[in-house]
């Protein structure tokens, strides 16, 4: 039995009332929960209401307004459902960052192991401020427009609970000056290697926390186009 909209309205609402602002969960939910319902009605002779307080007290325990201090700060409060996949993903991207990060290092260590010419050197190191100017730029301008934007998503959420980190690694890195200031060819490859990993980190993060913004902006288009 399919559901009308005044029914499906009801549902959004609903869910609404629970704490269920972020659209990408809240559709998720909504699309599991109508099916759920439709199928009960098509198998059962029973009424909309009775079916509907029965699947809600299914979700009860998924909608328990729940918070996650190690991963999303203390004082987060959301319903279970979006803190468990805030957390899901927020460990899922660390592990991609890391693993990146290593990769970065390695590719731009032998990069810079083989430049031969002081000129090639400097605009290798000209060329990573510039990237990461724009990447700085780009989270910047992203932070401000998902900030004031009415559409929240949990990729939203989490991009700007991480976005500030982008300026600490601006001034711990100092990558703003001169990215490879600590790279010398009478080094180890070792610790050569070590220094382009952590050189590696800010770019692997900044790139990352961009792709949540990406995220976003497909559930903003995929709402204005329903």
């Amino acid at each position: 039995m399919k559901l009308t909209n005044q029914q499906i309205a009801q549902i959004e609402e609903t869910l609404v009332l629970n704490g269920l602002v972020y659209q990408d969960v809240k559709l998720e939910l909504l699309d599991h929960i109508a099916s759920e319902i439709e199928e009960r009605l098509s198998n059962e002779e029973i009424s909309f209401d009775i079916v509907f307080e029965a699947v809600f007290e299914k979700w009860e325990q998924s909608l328990e307004i729940s918070s996650s201090g190690n991963w999303l700060g203390a004082f987060f409060k959301a319903p279970r459902v979006v803190i468990e996949k805030l957390v899901t993903y927020s460990k899922r991207q660390t592990l991609i960052i890391l693993l990146s990060a290593i990769v970065f290092g390695f590719v731009l260590v032998l990069i810079v192991s083989n430049i031969q010419s002081q000129q090639t050197f400097n605009s290798l190191n000209l060329g990573l401020k510039g990237a990461y100017l724009v990447l700085v730029l780009a989270t910047v301008l992203s932070l401000f427009f998902i900030w004031y934007s009415k559409i929240k998503t949990t990729y939203g959420r989490l991009f700007l609970y991480r976005g500030w980190l982008v300026f600490f690694f601006l001034f711990q890195f100092n990558i703003i000056n001169e990215p490879l200031k600590n790279f010398d060819s009478n080094n180890s490859f070792l610790f050569n290697f070590i220094t382009c990993i952590l050189l590696g980190f800010p770019f692997t993060y900044c790139f990352f926390q961009l792709m949540m913004v990406y995220e976003h902006y497909k559930i903003v288009k995929k709402l204005k186009l329903v």
